[in-house]
């Protein structure tokens, strides 16, 4: 012990020197070092003789040593490189020297020939998993009940499928534990982790941990397996997978397309409970490895991470399940759905100005509208789950269809007001009431209902003769826009198509000199002029009432959906 104290205050001659203290070890020296051995162990036995230390004077000596050993507490790098019989400081006494720098500090001087020395008599990995390997058992848990840390590290989310509810992601998985029996310190290694691949992940214990909920789950193999093995000389194992997973989403569509999706995977031991495998998240818990992560319909909003314990037949388990939300991103339904649902109801509103003789232009309006309308509606929904509730685009596109299908009852009624009546005498009696006149006809009268018009005229021409001839022999009515001047051929013919009488009575018809005129025409016009100034009303009215409640319906719909989001 004396020997190694004045082996340690050699090497900080320089340091007393610069703070001005003379050592009190000057006159020390070791003039032999012997060296026995006494059955099977070692003795050293270190003689040394002074020249000046008998007249040295006891109190510096204590005061100098005392000084000597605050100065070596001063100096300590770390605490663990001056534990009694540590590695450490085995390492650093062997391979370097030490030096006082600006500071006052000591600070090694690498020897890089003791370095090398020290590697050469250092272990090598071979070596170490030859010896850890040889008596280890894989299926021994280590240590009794084992704690597994967890860390996870998102890569990239690839997709969300609404129709499967389901998203992929690719993660890096980390698991920490202890095994004592991986333990290889003491075999003094060149270093102190060794970096290995799955073949040997085969054959150490592990947790056997999955995610339970997963509905694929592949490792990466691009060129090779991406697992990754490292174990600590103190026993410790940390592995890396990188996984690509597939996992299930809760969608509730009701405010589809402003609307949260929440995706969430679970990871648990599989074979061993939790008086075997206790598991839980690491300090990182789950990160992303980049800050903003977009997808083309969606936005990871966050990322929780919640550890359970779970009751089974066998017992319990650690579950540690970790949730995505996601905010879905509606510019493309916006732009595909909304802004042309507005215009194609701004579109339907040009039938009300077009008035009410328009009828043919403004029934090719509404229905355009109201087709247009279900083609976009079916465009979207097909790419959607058929859900039994009522989604927000539902509630929108329903509504719109709705306005415009209102549009069209309105054209509908405005058509039946302003549609052209024929007056009720100007109608082509029943064949029923076609009979042939008397012998002689009565004379002729003058009521307050109807007029009789009686009209004679000389034959012009053969046709008239022939017509005058028939009235002597019968009187029958003449029917409506039916002259003596036109063709008789072409007349007769047009007659009969409109009313199926015998020739005779058709003839009788068409030879009555006498036209009834109703006398109420002048009520019956005035009639039309009301009717057309109603439908009139209603297209006045309408042009403001589908706007405003297209308004109202507007605010009513995004304060509910945005709020609610």
């Amino acid at each position: 012990m004396l020997a190694y104290l004045i082996k340690v205050c050699k090497r900080s001659k320089k340091l007393f020197e610069t703070i001005g203290i003379e050592p009190w070890y000057n006159g020390l020296e070791v003039k032999s070092v012997t060296h026995y051995t006494t059955g099977n162990r070692p003795t050293t036995v270190n003689s040394s003789r002074t020249e000046q230390g008998v007249e040295a004077d006891a109190s510096m000596h204590y005061l100098q040593f005392l000084s000597l050993a605050v100065l070596l507490l001063m100096c300590q790098a770390r605490k663990s490189v001056y534990r009694r019989n540590s590695p450490s400081l085995r390492r650093l006494t062997r391979n370097y020297d030490w030096e006082v720098d600006e500071h006052g500090a000591l600070r090694p001087i690498i020897n890089p020939a003791k370095v090398e020395r020290a590697t050469k008599n250092c272990a090598n990995d071979s070596f170490i998993l030859g010896t850890i390997m040889s008596n280890y058992n894989r299926h021994k848990i280590p240590g009794g009940q084992v704690e597994v840390e967890v860390e996870v590290w998102v890569q990239e989310i690839t997709t969300i499928s609404d129709i499967t509810s389901d998203f992929q992601l690719d993660i890096y998985i980390y698991e920490t534990w202890h095994d004592p029996a991986l333990n290889y310190a003491f075999l003094n290694p060149c270093k102190y982790n060794l970096s290995l691949n799955s073949v040997l992940l085969e054959k150490l214990w592990t947790p056997n941990s999955c995610f339970i909920n997963s509905k694929t789950a592949d490792i990466h193999k691009s060129p090779f397996p991406n697992i990754f093995l490292m174990i600590y000389a103190n026993g410790t194992v940390w592995t890396n997978y990188r996984l690509k997973l597939q996992g299930p989403c809760i969608m509730d569509l009701t405010k589809f397309p402003f609307d949260n999706v929440t995706c969430s995977l679970t990871f648990e031991s599989f074979n061993y409970n939790t008086d075997e495998v206790k598991m839980d998240w690491s300090e990182n818990g789950v990160q992303k490895m980049r800050d903003k992560m977009e997808l083309a319909d969606y936005e990871l909003v966050d990322i929780h991470k919640i550890r359970t314990t779970e009751e089974y037949p066998a017992g319990y388990w650690h579950e540690l399940t970790m949730s995505f939300e996601f905010k879905r991103r509606a510019g493309w339904y916006i732009l595909q759905a909304y802004l042309p649902t507005y215009l194609t109801i701004c579109i339907s509103w040009i039938s009300f100005a077009l008035g009410s003789k328009a009828i043919p232009a403004r029934t090719m309006l509404g229905v355009n509208s109201l087709l247009a309308m279900t083609f976009q509606f079916g465009n979207i929904i097909r790419n959607l789950p058929r859900v039994s509730y009522v989604k927000a685009i539902d509630v929108w596109m329903l509504s719109c269809m709705t306005f415009v299908f209102c549009s069209l009852l309105e054209l509908a009624w405005v058509g039946y007001l302003s549609r052209e009546e024929e007056p009720t005498g100007l109608r082509s009696p029943p064949c029923a009431q076609v009979a042939p006149k008397p012998a002689h006809p009565p004379p002729v009268q003058q009521s307050a209902n109807s007029t009789v018009i009686r009209r004679q005229k000389q034959p012009k021409n053969e046709e008239e003769s022939a017509l005058l001839s028939l009235r002597d022999n019968d009187y029958g009515y003449i029917p409506p826009g039916f002259g003596l001047n036109g063709n008789l051929a072409s007349a007769m013919k047009s007659f009969s198509s409109s009313c199926s009488c015998e020739p005779t009575n058709v003839v009788n018809m068409m030879l009555d000199e006498a036209e009834t005129i109703p006398a109420s025409t002048s009520s019956s016009l005035s009639r039309k002029q009301r009717r057309e100034i109603l439908a009139h009303k209603i297209d006045s009215v309408s042009v403001f009432m589908f706007p405003f409640l297209f308004v109202l319906f507007n605010i009513a719909y995004w304060q509910h959906y945005l709020r609610v989001n």
